[in-house]
């Protein structure tokens, strides 16, 4: 444990919210001196800080990047192999259920702030955390990480058997989550903490040593590390934005917080173009919402800023060489 003492976290676990802040270019140095840290102090793999300080410095990131959603953003960017709570729940776990026990195993070494458990019975599993301390700061970010943490692991792992109709997530803050079509059911909840609740038969469903050590789960974008300063960072940002296709590179360049300049060079080190990086979400958002029978093709391809459903089948089959509908029939072959 971090201290003798309930409500201490590992400073390091802050690193991914500083460093898609400062991919967002905000001033990052003069949040943590708020809360009298530094960037050092991250670096410690000793130091530990009360969880009222983890709660307002991830709370006042959030607020300094104008994103609301940065807890979620970060889980859904950041190279979750290498963190240290689920490090070795990635590297060694061969079945879904070892994953969860490996990862409920190690989290505790990192805070003492929350309880861990995992519930098992005949027809549902349930991983939740629980909050052991008050504090004055809202965990918001924090939540909106361990959701976003959750959804996407679960995704990734379960893989060609992902059904999101069939998991349930409850949260006492679920403004913390984006308005995105994940399919999962949301509840809100009174109780300290969140849980994730899915078929328990998923817990024997193999994990393959491909699948559990990529380092981005669920995109298609190449891993390096400008990716997650950059073009994971411009995923994030477009997400929601993809229904309006009369924004402008200007438009996705403030949406970023950074200069038109700056978000062009960033891509051509990359090799990349703004439209290309669009096209490769589109079809990442779209595959997505094909997993939920109940979306239709229509209303994917409004989500995605197509009012001609044929024009957007006609997109789809160009860049996955299928059809929407042979694509989902792939889905249910799974």
């Amino acid at each position: 444990m971090p201290t003798k003492h309930d409500g201490f976290i590992k400073a390091q676990l802050l690193l991914p919210f500083v460093d898609l802040a400062m991919a967002r270019g905000c001033n990052v140095d003069a949040a943590l001196k708020l809360y009298g840290l530094t960037k050092t102090d991250l670096r410690n793999p000793q130091k530990a800080v009360h969880a009222e300080i983890i709660y307002g410095l991830t709370n006042t990131l959030a607020e300094k990047a104008k994103d609301p959603h940065l807890g979620y953003n970060v889980a859904d960017t950041f190279d979750i192999k290498t963190w240290l709570p689920t490090q070795d729940a990635f590297e060694n776990a061969c079945t879904i259920g070892d994953y969860y026990t490996r990862f409920l195993l190690s989290v505790p070494q990192q805070a003492s702030s929350v309880r861990h458990t995992l519930t098992v019975t005949a027809p549902h599993a349930t991983y939740a955390v629980t909050r052991s301390v008050q504090t004055h700061q809202m965990p918001v970010q924090v939540e909106g990480f361990g959701m976003g943490l959750h959804i996407r692991t679960l995704r990734h792992l379960s893989h060609a058997h992902w059904q999101p109709k069939l998991v349930r997530l409850e949260t006492p803050f679920p403004e913390a989550l984006p308005q995105m079509p994940t399919g999962v059911g949301i509840k809100r909840s009174n109780v300290s903490g969140l849980s994730l609740t899915f078929p328990s038969s998923w817990l024997t469903l193999p994990v393959h040593p491909q699948d559990s050590r990529s380092n981005h789960l669920g995109t298609s974008v190449p891993p390096t590390p400008q990716n997650i300063s950059i073009i994971s960072t411009l995923r994030t940002a477009a997400r929601p934005l993809l229904e309006d296709r009369t924004l402008s590179e200007q438009d996705f360049a403030d949406a970023l917080g950074i200069s038109l300049a700056r978000l062009k060079a960033s891509l051509r080190l990359q090799n990349t173009t703004l439209p290309r990086e669009l096209k490769r979400l589109r079809i990442d958002v779209a595959k997505e919402m094909f997993s939920d029978a109940t979306q239709t093709v229509a209303t994917v391809a409004q989500a995605l800023g197509y009012s001609d459903q044929s024009h957007f089948s006609r997109f789809f089959r160009s860049q996955t060489g299928q059809s929407p509908r042979e694509y989902r029939a792939t889905l249910n072959q799974n």
